[in-house]
């Protein structure tokens, strides 16, 4: 996530807040009328003035609901202090309040449509990237359960990211020395409530960096390749079209028999996160971006090495989504282990399974990868 997507994040986290940082009660307040404002009730008042004080309160408490969060997570933690400016999401949190306030405004006729429970739902920092299918979101109890959890595993300092993954490349075996591989199998897609038929699918890759998948539709086949410089892509029978350049580095990732062989050079900047456990075994996980993917995140099994998931995020005009690439059944083929069953999950509701019933060593000629004509259609 990049350094905007992150000050994003703060500044929606206080969005909320705001509204309870705006206004500090003074002193014990048995009732106020509904024609006294905030601030001849409260101290510090700076961004809700004018508002009915006896709104103050019951606004206070929707917030606590919203982000699940007491009155200290904004305000001084001395009671008899607490319209004090000591913590830096009050600061924040009044320009929220007042940002909430122009969007309803100006988008929905001063209707107060847009809260604080929009973004937060329950959690003090605001979830701004879809989730993965099936994957578990965040859970929404603020934070007093944070607090609660045991301290997360620090970064492993006697490790480096090219340790692992050289130790990744070496638990496969003899990578390099299988040049071409051919993979036919089915792939399935799942979305929730709602299975698709499997198609048949055919899979060319080869090192050091080229790749084609082969879709069965129909009386047509659709065709997704990259090369060492371009991809490219073509459905049915319809003209071929050039893949964007992070559309080609996502295909570039998401060849399982290729990756062993271009992953330290594809990721740049790679640095060891705090370990994860991935189905009930401890993982070192590393992170890092491609020349035009935002953030790649690769998880290998501590022990035996083995890369158990990869997820790569996508840039757009309003954020980031992420695809979640996990990889099971490794079987030997020429002395190399390699992956008969994956699964890609992606944020659009949907999850393609990988089978494979065959994968074989097999010499193949570069022009496989070569762009079609669109005459050749």
């Amino acid at each position: 996530m990049g350094a905007g997507t992150k000050r994003a994040t703060v500044l929606m986290t206080a969005a909320c807040l705001a509204l309870v940082l705006a206004g500090i009660q003074q002193t014990p307040v048995a009732a106020q009328s509904s024609d006294q404002k905030t601030e001849e009730v409260f101290k510090n008042i700076k961004v809700l003035n004018g508002q009915r004080a006896d709104m103050l309160n019951p606004t206070m408490t929707m917030f606590e609901a919203a982000l699940g969060v007491g009155c200290g997570y904004c305000h001084d933690n001395d009671g008899n202090k607490r319209e004090l400016d000591t913590k830096p999401q009050k600061t924040i949190a009044r320009g929220m309040i007042q940002m909430v306030d122009t969007i309803n405004k100006t988008t929905f006729r001063g209707q107060a449509k847009v809260s604080c429970f929009t973004c937060h739902q329950g959690r003090n920092i605001p979830i701004g990237v879809p989730n993965v299918t099936n994957n578990a979101l965040p859970p929404a109890l603020g934070e007093d359960f944070v607090a609660s959890l045991p301290p997360p595993p620090p970064v492993p300092s006697n490790v480096t990211p090219a340790q692992v993954i050289d130790k990744y490349i070496a638990s496969l075996g003899a990578v390099q020395q299988v040049g071409g591989l051919d993979a036919v199998g089915t792939v399935t897609q799942r979305r929730p409530g709602r299975n698709f038929p499997s198609q048949q699918i055919e899979i060319l890759s080869k090192a050091p960096g080229m790749g084609l998948t082969i879709t069965k539709a129909g009386q047509n086949d659709n065709l997704l390749a990259y090369g060492t410089t371009a991809g490219w892509a073509r459905a049915g029978n319809t003209a071929p079209r050039d893949l964007r350049k992070a559309e080609a580095d996502g295909a570039m990732l998401e060849d399982p028999y290729n990756l062993p062989a271009h992953l330290k050079e594809m990721l740049l900047e790679p640095k060891m996160e705090r370990p994860a456990v991935i189905r009930g075994h401890e993982d070192y996980v590393i992170s890092g971006k491609t020349r035009n993917l935002p953030k790649v995140d690769a998880y290998f099994e501590k022990n035996t090495g083995m890369l158990e998931r990869l997820v790569y995020y996508n840039d757009t005009l309003f954020g980031t989504y992420p695809t979640q690439i996990d990889y099971r059944d490794f079987r030997d083929v020429g002395g190399r282990k390699v992956p008969y069953e994956w699964v890609i999950s992606q944020t659009r509701n949907r999850e393609f399974t990988y089978a494979m019933q065959t994968v074989k060593a097999s010499p193949i000629e570069d022009a496989k990868f070569s762009k079609p004509n669109a005459s050749s259609r």
